[in-house]
């Protein structure tokens, strides 16, 4: 037997297939096969040791590694830009002539500038005109000097409530604005669509809307007030669009920045010269302005240290304490606060788009660190004021978790142990969830959880059913599965959460289908089984037989021991013992399946089956026929009828008018023993 070592473990060519096959071929028996597995995992283990311990002393240059590269990137930046502006004063000195005559090389490449500027010019208006003449009742789109297109396509629009189509659109996004334009079906002319509505760029947000049924691929406009849903026919088009949207709206700010910083530069007042005789050197002003602190000075690189180690706590603390400082009289004019607020207004955007991302379920969200891995991220948009974003966020990371939770569990053994497990699975999964969802957020987005329990708890049992409710599976089955689920409902409504309605609307249509599927394979079975009948006792040729019929006639409510003759003989025809076993077990277990909206359903299908019954012994003459006939009317039909009022309170008419139809007696209700008052003065 070899050594295990950790050399034959680091050398380059390692197979572990092939290791393990020599090991295998090396070890004698079971017992030492397990020793060198023991070995290995002994190995494994020292070896995560000391990877543990290695990380452990490293941390703190781990950490001091991020701030220095947060550093590095700030002098990268300041130097970058020390560059550009060298670079445009070099530019500018080499354009420039000491003796007045410009550089021949230079005003060649001027006149190649201007001839490319006005083609492109032309090129640009040419294409504005040709959209123009597209789009009837188009507004100018030449008003605006370098309006140009960004993108345009077609588009179906989708009604933002019902998620339903509503026409065929061709959208046009220019750098400034977003126009929708509608498809013209009977055109003439050049014509091909017509204008409908146009949105600045400035009052446009895109949202991004997850796939949801049929609607699939879609972005959604938000132009106050308008909310408008467009439908892509595939994700490279929507992603190409959305991408044409952020390209817009950053040309947007840069166009704003630029007008804001000349405007700030024209309204600047020039500094006066020390030789103006207006001011003496002793006259000059000499505002004294407090440094700002270190910490407020450096607060964006230490914003960017705390992003990158992930204490978005301690990112937001930082940023509302940076903004009150600024806001402080002390610091409220000093002419660095416009641009540090800038800056820190820029980080507290990227900390929400890593926030969003930690919470988006389709960016490598894990269920293993459950729901409580979301807390802070939620915690921290809801004080940014997100908290409708962060509840449609948590909810789709909720939704996967269920999913996942119920996807787990195997279709192992009979159907009646996976529902209970199912049920039991889902339901721990939505208390978890209301449970953390309370925490959470506000008392007003109670709704939108209410919502979406009911909307899972729909998509659980259309599972269910199909699985639940077919042709092969016996009544018995169906209310063992409804009544486990019924049960982990009526639990869960201990939590604060009623879904016993919507499980039972969902319950509605499959249980009154089962009832009327099974009252056809009874009177089906039972023209056979009438028709085929010798009409003789039925022998169930041991005691020990005997014993355990009348205990199953027992359980539905007969005693049938009267009729037991010679030991093992039972003086009942088979037709009519199995009628009645079938006509009780549907009552039994609809009464436990139906509710009071599905009570005309089972009094419907127990008449039926009862009826045909009587039905096919009304021309059967023989005596021992006749015998069954009677059984069938003494016994088991009042049986039926008091069974029926005790579970229910009240009387099965339909019932009732057949046995009066058939002469059969009905006991008069018991009379109350309170006295009745004789007079009515005491009313």
């Amino acid at each position: 037997m070899s050594d295990i070592n950790m050399e034959k473990f680091a050398v380059s060519d390692f197979v572990p297939e092939r290791y393990v096959k020599e090991l295998a071929k090396s070890c004698v028996g079971g017992e030492e096969l397990q020793q060198q597995k023991d070995k290995i995992q002994s190995l494994a283990d020292e070896t995560a040791n000391a990877l543990k311990k290695n990380v452990y002393e490293n941390y703190m240059q781990f950490i001091e590694t991020a701030t220095e590269i947060s550093h590095l990137e700030a002098e990268m930046y300041k130097l970058s830009h020390l560059l550009s502006e060298q670079r445009t004063v070099l530019t500018t000195l080499s354009h420039a002539s000491i003796l007045g005559n410009e550089n021949a090389m230079s005003r060649e490449s001027l006149d190649n500038h201007d001839v490319e500027a006005e083609r492109a010019e032309e090129q640009r208006k040419n294409k504005l005109n040709l959209i123009s003449e597209k789009v009837e009742g188009c507004m100018n789109l030449l008003d605006v000097p370098d309006r140009t297109v960004l993108h345009e396509g077609d588009l179906l629009e989708i009604d933002a409530e019902e998620n339903t189509a509503i026409q065929r659109m061709h959208v046009y996004l220019f750098n400034d604005c977003l126009m929708l334009t509608s498809w013209i079906s009977n055109r003439r002319g050049p014509n091909r669509y017509k204008f409908q509505a146009c949105y600045p760029i400035s009052t446009l947000a895109v949202v991004n809307v997850r796939d949801l049924g049929s609607v699939k691929q879609a972005f959604k406009v938000l132009a106050f007030p308008d909310t408008r849903v467009f439908q892509c026919n595939s994700f490279a088009i929507k992603k190409d669009w959305l991408d044409k949207f952020d390209i817009a709206k950053k040309l947007h700010i840069e166009k704003e920045t630029s007008k804001q910083k000349k405007k700030d530069s024209q309204d600047k007042p020039k500094p006066e010269l020390l030789e103006s005789p207006s001011l003496s050197v002793e006259e000059l002003p000499s505002p004294q302005l407090a440094p700002l602190p270190d910490w407020l000075a450096d607060v964006t690189e230490e914003l960017d240290v705390l992003i990158v180690e992930r204490h978005f706590q301690k990112t937001y603390e930082l940023m509302v304490s940076a903004q009150k400082a600024l806001d402080t009289e002390e610091h409220k004019n000093h002419p660095s606060r416009s641009d540090l607020l800038k800056r820190v207004e820029q980080k507290q955007k990227v900390l929400i788009e890593i926030l969003l991302k930690e919470l988006d379920v389709t960016h490598n969200w894990s269920p293993r660190g459950g729901l409580q891995s979301s807390r802070q991220p939620v915690l921290i948009l809801n004080k940014f004021n997100m908290t409708s974003q962060a509840c449609e966020l948590f909810l789709a990371i909720c939704s996967h978790t269920v999913k996942v939770h119920v996807k787990g569990v195997q279709l192992e053994g009979s159907i009646n142990s996976y529902v209970k497990q199912v049920g039991e699975v889902f339901f721990c999964s939505l208390s978890d969830a209301l449970t953390e969802f309370i925490t959470l957020f506000p008392k007003n987005k109670i709704s939108a959880l209410v919502v979406w329990a009911s909307m899972q708890l729909r998509m659980l049992m259309s599972q269910i059913i199909k699985q639940v409710f077919t042709p092969q599976c016996a009544l018995d089955s169906v209310l063992d599965c409804v009544q486990s689920l019924r049960d982990q409902c009526l639990l869960f409504c201990e939590f604060g959460l009623d879904l016993r309605f919507q499980m039972n609307s969902c319950l509605r249509a499959p249980i009154v289908k089962a009832l009327r599927e099974y009252r056809e394979k009874v009177m089906d079975s039972m023209k056979n089984k009438v028709s085929e009948d010798k009409w003789t006792p039925v022998n169930m040729h041991t005691k020990a037989g005997v014993n355990k019929f009348l205990t199953q006639m027992e359980s539905l409510g007969l005693i049938l021991a009267k009729y037991i003759i010679n030991e093992t003989w039972v003086d009942l025809s088979s037709s009519t013992i199995w009628f009645a076993q079938s006509v009780i077990t549907i009552q039994k277990v609809g009464l436990q399946l139906a509710t009071k909206d599905m009570m005309d359903v089972l009094d419907e299908c127990i008449y039926a089956v009862f009826n045909s019954r009587l039905k096919l012994s009304i021309g059967n003459d023989s005596s021992y026929a006749q015998k069954n006939f009677k059984f069938i009317l003494d016994t088991v039909m009042p049986l039926m009828l008091r069974c029926y009022k005790e579970e229910v309170g009240y009387d099965n008419e339909k019932l009732v008018s057949l046995a009066k139809k058939f002469g059969v007696y009905i006991p008069p209700p018991k009379k109350s023993n309170i006295t009745k008052y004789t007079s009515n003065e005491y009313l």
